[in-house]
């Protein structure tokens, strides 16, 4: 049985209590990730469309989040923001497939018929991404699937710091080491950590939001976003933010969301004045440093994203996907498949020339 919510409230509360954090280990599947998300960024255009899956005597199994602006298109409840997507599995008695089979069927039923579904950020090897292109084809859909991003990750990350730092590449341990001389001659240097919900994380976030707007990356377009991720990530006891000052004035920052067992390296900037300095190579030594020898995670995960720099603090990489799904039972669906062919015709025509 699939029951379908348009609102998070209307969720019942002990379905609310199995999809939070810590209930639900993986933060970024959490009902408290998905509706933060859907809150600061997408509730005025999109509606929202949860299944639930209940087996056969109505306890519940699994949830899909989903979003949709026309009706017409279904959405995985991501964007940029988001680390990974995939069902949720709400008892450890069930298997993934089971889940998926419950809810594809019930949206390949559901009327008006979905002319395409489109899941984003799904890790290739993982149940979820086989199971849900799997089901869709089962279901009658055309399938695409597509690689998007590199998930570069330190595991296992149970050695301490100091034997973590000795495996470094030398350029990066001399530069920092170079660096931080400099640095700690020349000025004032303070590196804060924040991590409760007390009276100085609104100075956090300002000193966050200062630095970001300084650094070369675009400003975030939904402004309520990352102060309601850090309120969150500090009432439920994982926050990680770091900031370097300099001269008491905010330098470099990163934001770590840290699990019982995983560091997530989320987001991090530094202003461009003292970018020659290396501020925010040394912020996330200091930050590593932290998570193995306090918080003791046993993977370190650098977030989505192929940068270079990163390759010197991790050691594994991993691949994220999207799927694309067409209903071969409506026209625009058919138009969808039509020109899809085409592009693929097209491009191992180009490919074999």
């Amino acid at each position: 049985m699939i029951s379908v919510y348009n609102s998070f409230d209307e969720l019942p509360r002990e379905i609310k209590e199995k999809a939070r954090y810590p209930n639900q280990s993986n933060f970024f599947l959490s009902l408290d990730w998905f509706s933060l998300l859907y809150r600061t960024v997408f509730a005025e255009e999109y509606e929202l469309r949860i299944y639930l899956a209940h087996d056969k005597t109505e306890t519940p199994i699994g949830m899909l989040y989903c979003i949709t602006k026309n009706k017409k298109t279904l959405i995985s409840l991501t964007n940029y923001y988001s680390m990974e997507y995939s069902p949720v599995l709400l008892t450890s008695n069930i298997k993934a497939n089971e889940v998926v089979h419950a809810i594809i069927s019930y949206i390949a039923n559901e009327r008006p018929r979905w002319r395409s579904i489109k899941f984003r950020l799904l890790l290739n090897d993982s149940l979820g991404y086989e199971s849900l292109t799997k089901n869709l084809r089962l279901s009658g859909f055309y399938v695409h699937t597509y690689f998007q991003y590199e998930n570069m990750y330190y595991a296992p990350a149970t050695k301490s710091f100091e034997e973590y730092y000795q495996e470094r590449p030398s350029k990066l341990k001399n530069t920092i080491k170079r660096k931080e001389k400099i640095l700690y001659k020349s000025y004032k240097v303070n590196i804060i950590h924040y991590t409760k919900p007390d009276e100085d994380l609104p100075k956090a976030i300002s000193d966050y939001t200062h630095i970001y707007n300084n650094s070369w990356k675009k400003p975030e377009p939904y402004l309520n976003f990352i102060p309601s991720l850090v309120n969150k990530t500090a009432e439920l006891g994982i926050l990680r933010m770091g900031i370097l000052y300099i001269d008491d004035k905010p330098i470099a920052a990163q934001l770590w969301i840290t699990t019982s067992s995983k560091a997530l390296i989320y987001k991090l900037s530094y202003t461009e004045e003292f970018k020659k300095l290396s501020a925010g190579s040394i912020l996330s030594s200091n930050l590593f440093k932290l998570c193995m020898n306090k918080d003791n995670v046993d993977e370190i995960d650098y977030g989505v994203g192929s940068e270079n720099y990163k390759k010197d603090w991790m050691n594994n990489v991993r691949e994220l996907w999207g799927i694309e799904a067409y209903n071969k039972q409506t026209l625009r669906g058919l138009s969808n498949i039509f020109f899809m062919s085409l592009r693929k015709l097209q491009k191992k025509y180009l490919k074999s020339n």
